[in-house]
């Protein structure tokens, strides 16, 4: 269908379903991805000095907000220091969970298909775990949706 079509396509090597992993939350807690199992993830890989991540945020927030009732979760794997994800975080009120990978970010990125380490980088998971979409660079609020709110438990 329409929605499965991913804005760039799964290579051989690159696995279709979700890949476990654990790192790091702000307070300095291990969280593992499977946490959020059952949910529609958006796992979005960006950094403070990335100005593209900073410009998609907002969106991240407000679909956060708008949808986390319908089964919508967002994190955010920063590959940045932990200091400055926290300060950037309390700035613009982010309200999903953020987890600190300056090193094993980008080896998770890689496992989900972005070798290169361009940011920002997300893949959209279904409740299922099946790989929906990834991308390299902003989403648009019009793909993002596009994308997710079929996967969403109707309002």
């Amino acid at each position: 269908s329409q929605f499965l079509r991913t804005p760039t396509p799964a290579s051989q090597t690159t696995a279709d379903t979700l890949i476990e992993f654990t790192l790091p939350d702000l307070e300095g807690k291990p969280r593992r991805l499977s946490e959020w199992g059952g949910k529609v993830i958006v796992l979005n890989f960006w950094a403070t000095w990335c100005p593209p991540c900073r410009e998609e945020i907002p969106l991240l927030i407000d679909l956060q907000r708008k949808y986390a009732g319908r089964g919508l979760q967002v994190i955010g794997v920063a590959i940045d220091k932990k200091e400055d994800v926290a300060a950037y975080g309390a700035d613009m009120g982010i309200n999903y969970p953020l987890l600190i990978g300056p090193e094993a970010g980008l080896k998770i990125m890689a496992r989900y298909g972005n070798s290169y380490g361009s940011l920002p980088y997300s893949v959209i998971i279904s409740q299922n775990g099946e790989i929906i979409a990834r991308k390299h660079g902003v989403y648009t609020r019009s793909e993002l949706e596009k994308l997710i709110i079929p996967l969403l438990t109707p309002a």
